[in-house]
C-alpha cells in the first residue's frame, strides 16, 4: 500500500464532531483517515485536548473515550512541537498551528473559526473539513 501523500493536522474540532456526528463531514474525514487515505499528524496537545471536550461534554463513556483517543495516537505521527506561536486570534489555537509547522503539515482542517479566519500560516492553508472532502474527491 503506498504512503498517503497529504499530511494533514485535524483541529480538535473536527475530532469532537466526529464523534457527535459520525456521519457527518466530519466523521468522513476521520473515517478516511482511518483507512490512510492521508497522513494524520497530531500532537499530545490536540489528543490531551480531544479528551478533555469529550469528558467535559459527557455524549461517551470513559472507555469510549480513551479508544478514541487510542486510535488517534495508534493512526498519527504524533509531533512535539517546539515552535511557539501567538498567531491565531484565540492563543488556545496556536498548539494546532505549531503542530502542522513542527509536523511538516500539508494543511490543517479545521471547524474553528478563530483558525479558519487565519487561512493559512506559512504556506501552511487552513481548510474547512468541507474543503478537505473536495480535495479527496468525496
Amino acid at each position: 500500500m503506498p504512503k498517503p501523500s497529504l499530511r494533514i493536522v485535524l483541529d480538535t474540532s473536527v475530532y469532537i464532531s466526529a464523534a457527535l456526528s459520525p456521519n457527518g463531514s466530519s466523521g468522513r474525514v476521520w473515517r478516511y483517515a482511518r483507512e490512510r487515505r492521508f497522513q494524520l499528524i497530531t500532537s499530545p496537545f490536540i489528543i490531551n485536548e480531544t479528551g478533555r471536550v469529550l469528558r467535559r461534554l459527557k455524549k461517551e463513556n470513559e472507555q469510549a473515550i480513551t479508544q478514541r483517543l487510542k486510535e488517534i495516537a495508534h493512526l498519527a505521527e504524533i509531533v512535539q512541537p517546539t515552535t511557539s506561536l501567538q498567531v491565531v486570534r484565540d492563543p488556545n489555537d496556536d498548539p494546532i498551528v505549531e503542530c502542522a509547522v513542527d509536523g511538516k503539515a500539508d494543511m490543517i482542517v479545521s471547524l474553528d473559526k478563530d483558525l479558519l479566519t487565519l487561512k493559512a500560516f506559512s504556506n501552511i492553508p487552513i481548510l474547512h473539513v468541507v474543503d478537505l472532502l473536495h480535495i479527496l474527491g468525496k
